[in-house]
């Protein structure tokens, strides 16, 4: 993670959707709150010390999801129903 401060940090479940070709991902509460809004946004961060890069999903609520890519799922080594500890920031703007 850059220089910026962690706005988001939690224990969170992992989600598996149980139909073919699923989401794997974990359910941030309170995060348009904490981020300014209930659009996608651009984060990095870690789950469980793994570096991510990631966009955060609306889910609805207030809340976002954070899809979780199965290099992460390996590296992390856990599954659907184990928690993990996220710590995440919105990306900063680079000239891309």
């Amino acid at each position: 993670m850059s220089a910026t401060t962690t706005a988001i940090e939690l224990e969170a479940t992992i989600v598996r959707d149980k139909q073919k070709g699923g989401w794997t991902y974990v359910l941030l509460p309170g995060s348009k709150a904490v981020l300014g809004t209930g659009n996608p946004v651009r984060v990095e961060g870690s789950v469980d010390s793994v570096p991510i890069e990631a966009t955060l999903l609306p889910f609805g609520g207030g809340t976002h999801m954070l899809p979780l890519k199965q290099a992460v799922m390996r590296a992390v080594g856990k599954d659907d129903g184990d928690l993990v500890v996220v710590r995440i920031a919105p990306r900063e703007r680079s000239g891309r």
